[in-house]
């Protein structure tokens, strides 16, 4: 899961600096992921950054959905 984790964040990190929306949506995806991680290996620390990404990549993805169309 971890490899998972890496590898969709910096797919999603890819596809934000080539300025295409839906990296911000495998951003948001990956916060699943981000989440079992905390939870599966008690990680509370990264609990509160994966609650501010995912609000961070849900208001990006809203964002440039609304100035794309």
């Amino acid at each position: 899961m971890d490899w998972l984790t890496g590898a969709l964040t910096l797919v999603a990190m890819e596809l934000i600096g080539r300025r295409y929306w839906q990296g911000w949506a495998v951003g948001l995806a990956n916060q699943v992921c981000w989440f079992y991680l905390v939870i599966d290996r008690r990680l509370w620390g990264l609990l509160p950054l994966t609650a501010i990404l995912t609000w961070r990549y849900s208001a990006a993805l809203v964002r440039w959905r609304r100035e794309a169309a």
